[in-house]
């Protein structure tokens, strides 16, 4: 059995290689660079699998699975299993959401693919959590089943955003009035974090800024509005997080996805960041003891998508 897992962003495409159970490197391709989702695959079947071979793909996707096409939220691509199954002469084809592929992936997490910030000692069989700002934000459940855990993909991501303080309420104002309305992505995503920027220089009087997520943090150790905006971030991810664990009563642990938070560890104070995420009152004892942890691997979805292909 060889298969084509992938894991479709709204920046970019990454596609990997099943073999012999073993999952190859993975060709990472840019959303914008490719019109179709078919182009895309094509290409990373040319360069992975030139000799063919490939009976079966399981692609997740940024956005939610719940009728073909399926559409993703942040980029002008649609896939259509039986069409991609015709085209590329595959068994089967098996689209899911991306962040249920993450969800998957958390029993396979190592050691090392993981930054623990504390907390207490995972509960066995109790639900896990993963969320995660991307290009856009996600979130999925890992929930106890007597078969086996079963993977629950949410839109969690457009909840509401709460602020914690008289300054965080002035920035969910201005966020409102910027997007017409403060959810929790608009704030917790690279789009999220070019809206804070902005935001921040508004509160504090100086130019707005034109520069991108990667500008921004580059900049937040040396300039007073980048700063402001990746503490607000900061803040807005371990409350919402917080949240979300309280919901989904994730004993287990929660665990902080995506492909923005590893880029901001130089900048994370983890007690901070800790007592944010406990900041619940009175649910705080009950959050102190659950295990909080950033995915610090490059891919991690790939181990769930190569569970799923698998199976039968």
């Amino acid at each position: 059995m060889s298969a084509l897992l992938a894991d479709i962003g709204g920046t970019n495409a990454r596609f990997a290689l099943l073999q012999g159970g073993q999952v190859g490197p993975p060709l990472v391709l840019p959303v914008a660079g490719h019109a179709t989702a078919d182009d895309a695959i094509a290409a990373a079947l040319a360069t992975l699998a030139p000799e063919g071979g490939v009976d079966r793909a399981v692609l997740a996707l940024a956005g939610p699975v719940l009728e073909e096409p399926v559409r993703l939220t942040n980029a002008d691509w649609a896939l259509d299993s039986r069409a991609i199954a015709a085209r590329f002469g595959l068994d089967r084809v098996l689209l899911v959401n991306d962040f249920l592929a993450q969800a998957r992936a958390l029993p396979h997490l190592q050691a090392e693919d993981v930054l623990p910030l504390d907390g207490g000692q995972a509960v066995a069989g109790a639900p896990l959590l993963v969320v995660g700002p991307g290009t856009g934000l996600g979130a999925a459940g890992l929930v106890p089943a007597p078969g086996g855990p079963i993977a629950i993909p949410t839109e969690g991501g457009h909840i509401g955003l709460a602020g914690e303080t008289a300054r965080e309420d002035a920035v969910i104002a201005a966020l409102r009035a910027r997007c017409g309305r403060a959810g929790a992505e608009e704030a917790l995503s690279g789009r999220g974090l070019v809206n804070l920027d902005a935001i921040s220089a508004g509160l504090q009087g100086a130019p707005v800024p034109s520069r991108d997520a990667a500008q921004i943090v580059a900049a937040a150790t040396t300039c007073p509005v980048a700063g402001e905006a990746v503490v607000h971030f900061l803040n807005f991810l371990a409350s919402y997080a917080g949240d979300m664990a309280l919901a989904w009563g994730a004993r287990g642990g929660v665990f902080i996805a995506g492909g923005i938070p590893p880029r901001l560890l130089h900048l994370l104070d983890r007690a901070s960041f800790r007592a944010r995420f406990e900041a619940k009152p009175p649910m705080r004892h009950w959050l102190a003891e659950v295990p909080l942890a950033i995915v610090t691997h490059p891919a991690p979805a790939f181990a769930g998508l190569a569970a799923m292909a698998q199976e039968p």
